[in-house]
């Protein structure tokens, strides 16, 4: 397979990565719905008389159910055409955007916030299946990345843009345009990605077969079992972390309460985390692929991610300049948890590329399913609430106790980066 992805042309490797950006939008748009509760918390929290608590466990509603259909995502993901299942999960939350955004009831809310969370299932394991249909392992890191990169736009457009809109049409309406643009992209794609390369579709026809030979549950055994998996899962569900604890659902009202912003600078401080990881990605896949090497950076960007964290909590900085760049930086260093995947695309057999990465992003969802939800708790276990306005807040300090949990995050993911075997950017099972 190697010998005859090197002699892939300028060509081929040009539409390649036209396939690759359009897929890309998928993730673009799924990423912007997991943040987007973070421009729409103060608006739900108010209409449906919701605490602390209870809106992080909507908010995380999708993670759920995501989690939940990784592993199916994955195995369909391995033996049926990909582009057709990513156009039917864009199809669903499309659909579920459009259901909260139309409904007054929290029952429908709630279960379109699901219905999001199944399509999400699909959206970047489809991405890795699409890239390695199209790829060799020495692009994989780069195009990663820039997926990664992509879906970080789109966190970033659920910030600031997305308040910004909410202001000028109203949270609904606002919503109502978010659903049509899903369902754009969801053409786009249809018309203008394929499955793979034409001359890689008599062996993915063999490698099907093989896996049909193989059986559901011994295939999935064989990424189950693998404990590279599970540690870069691990590493990339906790450098995610600042991405879903204050990009997606409390970092506005973070910096709101501790630092006294308006809710647009906020917003836009926000959103930085998002700018970083937007440049971060690509910039640590190519990093990476340049030097032959996985495990060392993801260790160096896992050491710094804990300074950069401790700094932004004590130094005691008021500057929105100031937090805006470290919020930047931040984004920027975690990034680096993209790297996780090509290490998992390179320690699995491309059998199971889908159902390998379907671990990964498990490991990496199931942070965020869980850190939003226990944010608002330990909101409400530090001090009392206050009522404004006929909405529940809490003072700063509480928001300062809960944010340890993320330097505590890093320290962990440094660990599982040192037990990750060095792939040196060579498949090493096949």
């Amino acid at each position: 397979m190697q010998a005859a992805d090197a002699r892939i042309s300028t060509k081929d490797l040009m539409k390649a990565s036209m396939v690759v950006f359009f897929t890309s939008l998928f993730f673009f748009y799924e990423l912007g719905l997991f943040n987007i509760f973070d421009s729409l918390e103060s608006y739900i929290a108010a209409e449906y008389h919701l605490s602390p608590t209870a809106m992080g466990f909507v908010s995380s509603l999708d993670f759920y159910t995501n989690i939940l259909f990784l592993i199916p995502a994955g195995i369909l993901l391995d033996r049926y055409s990909p582009r057709k299942l990513i156009c039917l999960a864009m199809f669903g939350c499309a659909s579920g955007v459009l259901m909260i955004s139309l409904s007054h009831s929290l029952t429908i809310m709630i279960i379109a916030r699901l219905l999001m969370g199944i399509g999400g299932g699909f959206c970047f394991i489809g991405n890795v299946r699409i890239a390695a249909n199209w790829l060799d392992s020495h692009h994989m890191a780069r195009a990663t990345g820039f997926v990664v990169g992509m879906g970080m736009f789109g966190g970033f457009m659920a910030q600031s843009p997305m308040t910004q809109l909410i202001d000028v049409l109203g949270w609904r309406a606002a919503l109502t345009v978010v659903g049509l643009i899903g369902y754009a992209i969801m053409v786009l794609i249809w018309l203008f990605i394929r499955d793979m390369p034409q001359r890689r579709i008599k062996d993915n026809a063999t490698r099907v077969e093989s896996l049909h030979q193989l059986g559901v549950m011994k295939s999935l055994k064989l990424a189950l079992i693998k404990r590279q998996n599970w540690l870069a899962g691990l590493y990339a569900g906790l450098m995610n972390l600042p991405i879903f604890m204050l990009g997606a659902l409390w970092g506005i009202p973070y910096l709101m309460q501790v630092d006294g912003f308006s809710d647009r600078v906020a917003a836009s401080i926000a959103g930085m985390l998002f700018i970083g990881s937007m440049i971060g990605s690509p910039l640590a896949g190519w990093i990476s692929d340049q030097m032959g090497r996985r495990r060392l950076p993801m260790l160096v960007a896992a050491a710094l991610a804990i300074a950069l964290v401790e700094v932004t909590m004590h130094a005691g900085l008021t500057s929105s300049t100031a937090i805006l760049i470290l919020f930047f930086l931040l984004g920027l260093i975690t990034s680096a948890q993209v790297i996780s995947y090509p290490v998992v695309v390179e320690s699995n057999s491309s059998m199971v590329t889908s159902t390998a990465v379907s671990c990964i992003s498990m490991s990496c969802l199931a942070g965020g399913a869980l850190i939003q939800p226990l944010f608002g708790y330990l909101l409400t276990m530090h001090g009392h609430a206050l009522l404004i306005n006929g909405a529940i807040q809490y003072p700063a300090a509480n928001y300062i106790f809960a944010i340890n949990a993320l330097p505590i995050a890093f320290v962990v993911a440094f660990i599982s980066a040192y037990f990750i075997r060095e792939t040196h950017c060579q498949q090493i099972a096949e």
